[in-house]
């Protein structure tokens, strides 16, 4: 008899699970066999014979301790260099980075490189180099990271066999050699956590929208453009932090086209070196998200017919909208627990949980492996710790919880890059709970004198 009720409440409540099962685990596995189909269904792409002019756009800010990786990268490059021109485009550094130009410019007197001064922010140090450029490609990456031998090469090649192809991103992973050299345990955990969603993120989920050419983001740390696609554009967009998202828009916009995924062009970027940096990140991403929603509304809110012709309406929905309801799932577990509830039906429901989004990172994980072919030393890394795809879960709850603090800051404070970190904000509310007592302690004086007397008056 137990049992059947526990069923019955199971079912009642296992409603609270359709959500986001369905759109977790349906989507996960429907993106994860359509990217093992393509990679079973892949054509060679064909070489190259000419090769054009293509202009590397490096943004720098106080980039002293990668800068000199990052250009090394560009010169090992298996594109001749005399085809490539590199703008390093002074975001406000105050540290040593013009002088690693300077010797790297002696070094290497037959490369084009130049220093141009902006000081103005990243976007406006982009649309400077962009204007500046010769090549029929631009390319943009960070100076914390390193390109792969062979990236150029594909990027234009990709470029060249499709003529409709304006604009696309690359694969951003994060380092395993630097993740190797992290000291603390629990830091490195969370490093490979990030690997394992970067490698998701870039394997399944942009090379599902590339299929349907519904890109909402060319990642800001490696994209390519054609020059002429850009100049098209009102370029990059200084009042919003998520500019690189702006520019995919544009470019969609503005100059037509398909807007791709090079999934064979990889960067290499430098992994978080702390909880406070990826608190900060992730929430200026969900930020970012929420403005450009904001500039481009019309193409962001619908009906249910929107929902399925538009992606940007379902990319809402999936990041923000569906954020609630687990919100709600998470605050009724805790509730149920205090009504009493049975304890079976509680783990059950979570242990659930847990099991689909397991099966959602195995899925992921399994189709991301496949297109590490020919960078064996990642995909020997990533299935050397297979055991993170179990902590992945908790990871993405981490993460759940700062994107839902991102769009609460986003209501209250103004756009700026850096946020407070994850210790300013525990430090404020613990300094507003503290002042939040002080002003109490009269009151609760007041409370026990009065109790104190009516105890004496009692005896």
């Amino acid at each position: 008899m137990k049992i059947e009720v526990l069923f019955r409440q199971f079912v009642y409540w296992g409603v609270w699970l359709i959500i986001p099962i369905l759109w977790e685990l349906f989507m996960g596995f429907a993106g994860s066999l359509l990217v093992i189909i393509k990679y079973i269904l892949r054509k060679p792409e064909k070489d190259i014979d000419f090769y054009p002019m293509v202009t590397v756009l490096i943004p720098v800010y106080n980039s002293q301790k990668t800068l000199e990786m990052c250009l090394e990268s560009i010169v090992k490059q298996d594109y001749p260099t005399d085809k490539i021109e590199i703008f390093l485009i002074d975001n406000g550094p105050s540290d040593d980075s013009y002088n690693i130009f300077i010797k790297f410019q002696k070094e290497y007197p037959q490369l084009k490189i130049w220093w141009y001064t902006s000081s103005q922010g990243k976007s406006k140090a982009l649309n400077k180099g962009i204007f500046a450029s010769m090549g029929k490609y631009v390319i943009n990456i960070d100076s914390d990271g390193i390109l792969d031998p062979s990236a150029i090469k594909n990027v234009v090649k990709r470029f060249e066999n499709n003529k409709k192809v304006n604009s696309l991103t690359g694969v951003i992973l994060t380092n395993p050699e630097l993740i190797d050299n992290t000291e603390s345990d629990f830091l490195k955990t969370i490093q490979l956590c990030e690997l394992f969603e970067y490698a998701e993120s870039f394997f399944v989920g942009r090379n599902v929208q590339a299929v349907f050419n519904t890109m909402y983001t060319l990642a800001g740390a490696f994209s390519a453009f054609r020059r002429e696609a850009l100049l098209k554009t009102q370029m990059y967009n200084s009042e919003t932090l998520g500019e690189d998202t702006h520019m995919t828009f544009q470019i969609k916009n503005f100059a037509g086209g398909k807007v791709d995924f090079c999934e064979k062009a990889f960067f290499l970027v430098d992994p978080i070196e702390s909880l406070n940096r990826i608190y900060i990140q992730r929430q200026r991403w969900q930020r970012a998200e929420l403005e450009v929603a904001r500039l481009f509304v019309d193409q962001h809110i619908g009906g249910i017919f929107d929902f399925i012709t538009k992606s940007p309406v379902r990319k809402m929905v999936s990041d923000h909208t569906l954020m609630f309801p687990r919100l709600i799932w998470f605050f009724a577990m805790i509730y149920l627990y205090f009504i009493n509830y049975p304890m079976e039906l509680i783990v059950g429901a979570n242990v659930l949980m847990y099991a689909a989004y397991l099966f959602n990172s195995i899925i992921y994980i399994f189709a991301s492996t496949l297109y590490l072919k020919n960078q064996a030393e990642i995909k020997n890394y990533i299935l050397k710790h297979w055991y993170i795809i179990f902590i992945l879960p908790f990871y993405r709850f981490i993460l759940y919880w700062i994107r839902i603090a991102g769009v609460i800051n986003s209501i209250k404070t103004d756009s700026k890059w850096n946020t407070k970190t994850f210790s300013e904000e525990i430090g404020q509310v613990s300094s507003g709970i503290t002042r939040g007592i002080k002003k109490m302690m009269p009151f609760i004086g007041i409370v026990k004198r009065y109790i104190s007397r009516e105890q004496d008056s009692q005896s």
